[in-house]
């Protein structure tokens, strides 16, 4: 590992905001996030274990970063190529709300800095530069493997239902549940007036039953005196009722009205960090970042996909990769090597939402 060239984006977290001092720069910076771009030609495992160890050196314009934030992430290309650099420090400058800090450790070339703000921290990931061009033949992979589900017709109150019994509940469970429920009751008008304690008869055993039972009255009622008894599509509506968060709403939206959306369960989650298409800490920071750059033909089918692609290969724990038709299009080879080098680097940070175990 200590033989490994490349270039590092260093993510440094300032609590307070500081005076930066640079050169014969300086600039005030707020609190928030510095994302810095350097190069290890030399070796990454040296020069990153420099940075790790800098507390009151003031040798590169970097060490003047570094003694006033902590560094809560490193993301790694192993790479020969020299332009890489100035052009990793152009992608991020191309994140949202990034603010360049001029002139910062661009001294030796042309660009306009290595350097830049953001107010809140950035799920975009370097490697996603390299999983956007082949998402093509990603998703051509999946549909060979997998049956898209998310295209069967589903009426969209059940759908809500269902959703509301799954949260903390594995599918078996939920399915028998929602069998015995819908048996029982129908309509919005039936849950309304149905008592609490029958509802959660009539799902137990899924998790938290005797508070679903409760959400799925109140629901019901607000689905009748505000939706004319009718379950919404929008998700900034369906985000109103009780119990009801993003994920289920993004389900509802795609499977039920087989509109645009992204239901970002831990399967997605985990499966677009190990691509390198994001690199996120929760779920809801993926939903974001994937509606940024995922083109919209790919929302509806990409939970269905990746649930049963997550289920069969891309385990939480032991993925598959050796039975994998993906190996070689994500870049879950290229976290693990980072991960290597990092594990060796007293007070490196991991990445944020992987837990890769090398075999």
């Amino acid at each position: 590992m200590n033989h490994l060239k490349g270039i590092y984006a260093v993510t440094i977290r300032l609590g307070a905001g500081t005076e930066l001092r640079y050169g014969r720069e300086k600039c005030r910076l707020p609190a928030g996030y510095g994302i810095y771009v350097g190069s290890a030609m030399g070796g990454l495992a040296g020069r990153l274990g420099r940075h790790l160890r800098t507390s009151h050196v003031r040798h590169w314009h970097v060490d003047a970063l570094l003694a006033a934030g902590k560094i809560i992430d490193l993301q790694l290309l192993v790479t020969t190529d020299q332009t890489a650099e100035c052009r990793a420090a152009a992608t991020i400058g191309n994140w949202p709300a990034a603010a360049a800090v001029p002139g910062f450790g661009a001294s030796d070339c042309k660009c306009p800095t290595h350097l830049h703000f953001f107010a809140k921290l950035p799920g975009a990931a370097l490697l996603a530069e390299k999983v956007i061009p082949i998402l093509p033949e990603l998703y051509r992979e999946l549909r060979n493997l997998y049956e898209n589900h998310a295209l069967f017709e589903r009426e969209p109150f059940e759908t809500l239902v269902k959703c509301i019994l799954s949260l903390r509940t594995q599918d078996p469970v939920t399915d028998k549940a929602a069998a015995r429920l819908f048996a029982v009751l129908r309509t919005p008008q039936d849950f309304a007036d149905a008592d609490p304690e029958q509802i959660a008869k009539l799902i137990y055993p899924v998790g938290m039953y005797r508070q679903k039972a409760q959400n799925l009255i109140r629901i019901a009622r607000e689905l009748l005196d505000r939706f004319n008894g009718r379950t919404p599509a929008e998700i900034e509506a369906l985000t109103t009722l009780p119990g009801v968060g993003r994920k289920t709403a993004n389900l509802v939206r795609s499977f039920a009205f087989h509109l645009p959306a992204i239901c970002v369960d831990t399967h997605v989650h985990r499966i677009t960090n190990r691509w390198g298409l994001v690199r996120t800490r929760i779920p809801d920071e993926t939903e974001l970042e994937l509606r940024r750059i995922l083109p919209p033909e790919y929302w509806i089918e990409t939970n269905a996909l990746l649930i049963q692609h997550g289920q069969q290969i891309c385990r939480p724990i032991g993925p598959r990769c050796d039975r994998c038709a993906l190996r070689g299009l994500c870049r879950y080879d290229d976290l693990q090597t980072e991960h290597r080098l990092l594990a060796g680097l007293p007070g490196a940070p991991r990445h944020p939402s992987l837990d890769i175990k090398i075999g």
